[in-house]
């Protein structure tokens, strides 16, 4: 036990004894309070007092009184506490404590802790980047992730066979150097860069990429691959072949995705918190209190300038008072408040980007009801003014959505919300529903329940009454239980290839948009995406892909609300800051100039 949690027995035992307070007491008394010898005993009060906790005039001799004195008070007590539990990287419990606190305490507390923040350089000169994120990430198998948000750390972890580059907007190599295909486009081999290492120390090996594909055809959800792979076998040590079930154009853009980075042969998620790749960084420690990545010294394309990131899991981390507590201090901040509270600080400097995506609602035209009416669909429609939830909610909605896709010319700065009233309730009442409740299912995230409960009220208003069901990510793609909603609202955040991201959000097994949709859609579905996939180049397959778009919402099969923008900060000492598809920071050319240069 640390000499802290022993005063902090001792102070609660004796608590109505005052600081600074005489308190006369026998050794063989505090050995039962602190569960020691007596002899272990003397030798905690002899520490408690050269670390100056107390004051200790020991009694001579077996049963004479000793005299104390507390010398540490409760909010001292409390503050060493935390940077202790700090200290330890048991964050959780630090917040815990912190959370326990008054709102004026709390504040003080975090003045201390901020300093923490940012880029800290330690006595060997090494870069750690340490953040505050609001959870954990218990998942980071590539075959098996949910969030966007945890893409991001799988690309500071692994690697794919090719990247799409959305500055160059086309393929890159990447641990494939060099790929062909026949000429019907059915087989496709890949060539392999040599020398590339796995974080455990094993060379990278074509039977990695037979194992990491394999492993994705039958363990990820979303299992489009396996619609397309008839066979992926180890053509030589250094080339991987696919054989496919139809011709395909865009194969090598299908597994440029982010389900497709690859791991090493024996590595089956068995923790998948842990995963082993051959990215930029390893990971070292992933629990309930930290997220830790260290550089991989041995990257085939250059080691990392930071050396160690350190993502705290502080809960409710946006509620705390946001107030850097040193110009000097170096922060990354994502959290939209503690951006605004900075605003004014000339050395903060902020990225800014138009999300690729939308939020929007399904409505489900399998489940027998008063939604098999288009003209219920319809008044929903015209019932939702989109301007609304972006000015009530804000949260970085910025505008109304009519897409998911929209082209880089678009003015999207006079986007117009298809808000009638008079309109939506004419179709109400011609409608067939009466009034019945209809569920509303969404996977459980503050953007996605300020949603539900904005769509709850202004659907009320109307006369459609909405119940709620917040799930976890995991039970919403059950088909089984998406089946059961009316409507489902979620957001789509599209990948680096937004025409991937739209064709597996389409065609998997799980997508919510395919399994609510009558038999005849999924047959348009499945035929628009044989000829997407066909197509080398991404701009026909947007085309195709738009054209599919603008049919399901001209006959109501789905709804858009609001696009968002992404936004990170960060003071200006801090270099190498680009904001990816995902709204986050790629950490490999991150980097930080000494203070002294600064």
């Amino acid at each position: 036990m640390k000499i802290l949690d022993y005063y902090e027995k001792l102070r609660d035992r004796y608590a109505s004894t005052a600081d600074f307070q005489i308190l006369t007491v026998s050794v063989d008394e505090i050995a039962k309070v602190l569960d020691c010898t007596r002899r272990n005993t003397q030798l905690v009060l002899q520490r408690m007092s050269s670390e100056q906790f107390i004051q200790w005039r020991p009694g001579r001799g077996r049963g004479n009184q000793s005299e104390i004195k507390f010398l540490v008070p409760s909010r001292e007590l409390l503050q060493r506490k935390v940077q202790e539990l700090i200290g330890r990287e048991s964050i959780q419990e630090a917040w815990q404590l912190i959370a326990s606190l008054d709102e004026l305490q709390k504040h003080e507390f975090m003045r201390s802790i901020n300093m923490q923040f940012g880029i800290q350089t330690d006595e060997d000169e090494l870069d750690v980047l340490r953040f505050p994120y609001y959870r954990q990430v218990p998942l980071l198998d590539p075959a098996l992730v949910l969030r966007s948000s945890d893409l991001n750390w799988l690309r500071q972890l692994m690697n794919k066979l090719v990247e799409y580059s959305t500055k160059e907007k086309k393929l890159l190599p990447k641990l494939a150097h060099h790929w062909e295909s026949d000429a019907d486009c059915k087989r496709w081999t890949f060539y392999l860069r040599k020398g590339v290492r796995f974080h455990d120390g094993h060379i990278l090996s074509s039977d990695d990429v037979v194992h990491t594909f394999k492993r994705i055809i039958t363990k990820s959800p979303s299992d489009w691959l396996s619609l397309v792979i008839a066979d992926v076998y180890k053509s030589s040590k250094h080339s991987v072949t696919f054989e496919l079930n139809e011709s395909i154009g865009a194969f090598p853009n299908m597994i440029g995705t982010d389900r497709c980075y690859i791991v090493p042969t024996g590595w089956d998620g068995e923790h998948p918190g842990m995963p082993v790749g051959t990215g930029p960084f390893r990971i070292v420690k992933n629990n309930s209190s930290m997220l830790v990545l260290e550089a991989n010294e041995h990257y085939f394309e250059g080691r990392p300038h930071l050396d160690r990131i350190e993502m705290w899991v502080w809960p409710n981390y946006e509620g705390v008072p946001a107030e850097t507590a040193s110009e000097q201090n170096v922060q990354l901040l994502y959290n939209e408040a503690h951006l605004n509270h900075e605003a004014g600080k000339d050395e903060l400097h902020t990225l800014q980007e138009l999300e690729h995506g939308s939020n929007y609602v399904i409505f489900n035209q399998v489940k027998p009801g008063p939604l098999q009416d288009i003209r219920l669909r319809q008044a929903i429609h015209f019932g939702l003014d989109r301007w609304d939830t972006v000015e009530e909610l804000n949260g970085g909605r910025i505008i109304p959505s009519n897409g998911f896709i929209f082209t880089d010319g678009t003015d999207r700065s006079c986007m117009q919300s298809p808000y009638n009233m008079t309109k939506a309730i004419e179709l109400l009442a011609a409608s067939s529903y009466k009034g019945e409740l209809l569920q509303l299912y969404t996977y459980d995230n503050s953007t996605n329940r300020d949603n539900a409960i904005w769509l709850q009220k202004a659907l009320g208003k109307l006369g459609i009454q909405i119940q709620i069901s917040f799930l976890q990510a995991k039970e919403l793609i059950d088909p089984e239980v998406m089946i059961q909603a009316d409507m489902i609202s979620v957001g789509e955040v599209l990948g680096e290839q937004p025409d991937m991201t739209l064709i597996e959000t389409y065609r998997s097994r799980n997508s919510l948009i395919r399994n609510l949709l009558p038999c005849s859609w999924q047959k348009t579905l499945d035929d628009r995406i044989s000829s997407c996939l066909r197509m080398p180049e991404q701009s026909d397959r947007l085309a195709i892909l738009r054209e599919l778009q603008d049919e399901l919402v001209k006959n109501f099969c789905l709804l858009f609300l609001h696009q968002h923008i992404r936004v990170i900060g960060h003071q200006n000492s801090l270099s190498g800051i680009t904001m990816n598809v995902w709204g986050k920071v790629d950490f490999k050319d991150v980097w930080c100039r000494p203070k002294s240069l600064q």
